[in-house]
């Protein structure tokens, strides 16, 4: 090979070098495009997810606020007196009130509701059902009221023993706390015993209780309260109480048996104690001592009974009926009707009959004197006498309110009067809305007449006195002297109320549910408990809790909300 084709190829072999350089950069080059399209590839499906979350999060504070303002709600229509409330079709079933409230002008699309859903009765007084309202804590048993009513059930008991034994209802409990709670759907002797020992103040124990003796020989021992409790939930450790018999099969705590909970428990909405003791339950119940449009009650044992005789004709607007009030207190009886059925007859106990009483006869009385007499209860007036004079002189006059008419004056007295100035009257049983179990736990009602009340109780009533207990008097159900029995234990109505609240999103479902229990007992009504149950889901599907943008929910064109 020649010099000059040495020198030729290697140029050629040079210049072919270069060229294979200029492709390996060109695959390093793609190579790091790749590598870059994949992470900002990457960048963007995380700024994406970034970017969702931040909506999630934005429409989970939305639903929570969506709650909260359901509360607040609840709260200004609880302000009201309970005729305004009436008014506005009232608190127990209203889905005007209560159902797909709107918080504020939004989105048609993604519109975000509350609503107020609980636990209906049916015909049989079962918890069965769903309705669009609250709750009545006076519905339920206060648990904090047990041992109050364990120690005054001496008398109540000494009346029931003298019932016939046709109108008793069965063998006498040990007293009417341990009835109430013996009533109940998987309750026991021992169990309630142990209730009531955990509550009273003593460390004696219950012919089937528990004290600070076994408490203290458990594995992690503990003390009991010996007082009152601040939840349901400590009941969970008294002794034999277990998390299925305080909750039964309502795992979601939505107070229903949803058809999931019946297939996992292998129960039905008729299977007693499926939703648990704590359906029965409450802490909170009580009543304010007002009237119905608000204004305090007049207290007829009060000690001016000048002043008393002003506001009674000023409430009453009867100058009979105040003056007889104020003649009782200062020379009264009250009835000595041995059956004290409606329309019986009433003897009188000393002097001659001077027929029914009239205004003109109070010129007979001093009332700067005061008062000797007091009044148990405000059914004392009914079939009460007033005696004028005395020796032989002595003439009884019959009280206008007697017991024929009682259903025409009883929502008034009922409404306007009261014994005692206390603010508030915890403990009694709204006998319109409690479940069938309480009811046939108070020893002074026999099983028909607990039938009774439920048969009433579903039929709807326009009548007044369907507002305080006594109806039940009113309506032949129970007498006078039962009444009168019945009175420490029942009402017409608590001012406590549950509420459990749903914010959610009709398009996406999206939800926060709360519970929250308001004492509406004072004039500006406050939150005593709340509960976050959103962990344990919705509990409710939309369609049930309400949709208003029908449209909007199927994805055709929003519908605009008015």
């Amino acid at each position: 090979m020649s010099a000059f084709d040495s020198l030729a190829k290697r140029n050629s072999l040079s210049k072919r070098t270069p060229r294979r350089r200029r492709g390996f950069f060109l695959v390093l080059v793609l190579l790091v495009v790749v590598v870059a399209t994949l992470s900002v590839y990457s960048f963007t499906g995380v700024m994406v997810a970034y970017d969702d979350a931040a909506y999630l999060s934005g429409d989970l504070v939305r639903a929570r606020v969506a709650a909260d303002s359901g509360a607040e709600a609840i709260r200004l229509i609880l302000a009201q007196p309970k005729m305004m409330r009436d008014e506005m079709g009232g608190v127990y079933n209203n889905p005007n009130l209560f159902q797909a409230v709107a918080v504020s002008n939004q989105d048609p699309a993604n519109v975000c509701d509350f609503s107020v859903p609980a636990p209906d009765l049916n015909e049989n007084g079962m918890l069965s059902g769903i309705r669009f309202g609250l709750q009545d804590e006076s519905a339920r048993l206060n648990l904090n009221t047990l041992t109050v009513l364990d120690e005054n059930s001496d008398g109540l008991m000494a009346a029931l023993s003298l019932m016939s034994e046709e109108d008793a209802a069965g063998e006498l409990p040990d007293s009417i706390a341990t009835a109430l709670l013996l009533a109940l759907p998987g309750m026991t002797e021992e169990i309630a015993d142990s209730i009531l020992d955990w509550l009273d103040e003593d460390d004696e124990v219950r012919p089937y209780g528990a004290e600070l003796e076994y408490y203290s020989g458990l594995p992690t021992p503990y003390e009991p309260t010996n007082g009152p409790i601040n939840s349901v939930e400590e009941l969970l450790l008294v002794a034999g109480m277990t998390p299925t018999l305080l909750f039964g099969a309502d795992s979601n705590r939505n107070g229903m048996l949803d058809p999931d909970e019946q297939q996992r428990f292998n129960v039905s909405v008729d299977t007693p104690g499926a939703l648990g003791l704590a359906a029965y339950f409450t802490i909170h119940g009580q009543e304010a001592n007002r009237q119905r449009d608000g204004s305090f009650r007049v207290n007829i044992n009060s000690d001016d009974l000048e002043i008393l005789y002003e506001d009674l004709n000023e409430v009453l607007g009867d100058e009979v009926y105040a003056s007889f009030i104020c003649a009782y207190r200062m020379s009264g009886a009250p009835s000595t009707s041995a059956a004290a059925v409606p329309g019986g007859d009433v003897e009188t106990e000393t002097g001659s009959d001077g027929g029914v009483w009239t205004a003109d006869l109070m010129e007979n009385f001093d009332l700067s004197a005061g008062g000797s007499i007091q009044f148990n209860q405000v059914l004392d007036l009914i079939d009460a006498t007033v005696t004028v004079g005395g020796g032989d002189n002595a003439v009884t006059y019959r009280s206008p309110f007697d017991l024929l008419t009682a259903g025409v004056y009883l929502p008034l007295i009922m409404d306007k009067l009261v014994t005692s100035d206390t603010p508030a009257m915890p403990g009694r049983i709204n006998v319109n809305e409690c479940p069938a179990e309480l009811l046939y736990g108070i020893p002074f009602l026999t099983e028909e007449q607990v039938g009774a009340i439920l048969e009433a109780r579903g039929t709807e009533s326009d009548d007044e006195n369907r507002l305080y207990e006594t109806w039940l008097m009113v309506e032949g159900i129970v007498t006078l002297s039962e009444m009168r029995n019945l009175v420490p234990l029942l009402t017409g109505g608590g001012d406590v109320y549950r509420a459990q609240i749903v914010g959610y999103f009709e398009s996406t479902g999206l939800a926060h549910r709360q519970e929250v229990i308001i004492d509406a007992t004072t004039v500006n009504p406050k939150i005593v408990s709340y509960r976050d149950l959103s962990h344990l889901g919705r509990a409710f599907d939309v369609s049930v809790l309400g949709i208003r943008n029908v449209a909007a929910v199927a994805g055709d064109e929003p519908v605009p909300q008015q």
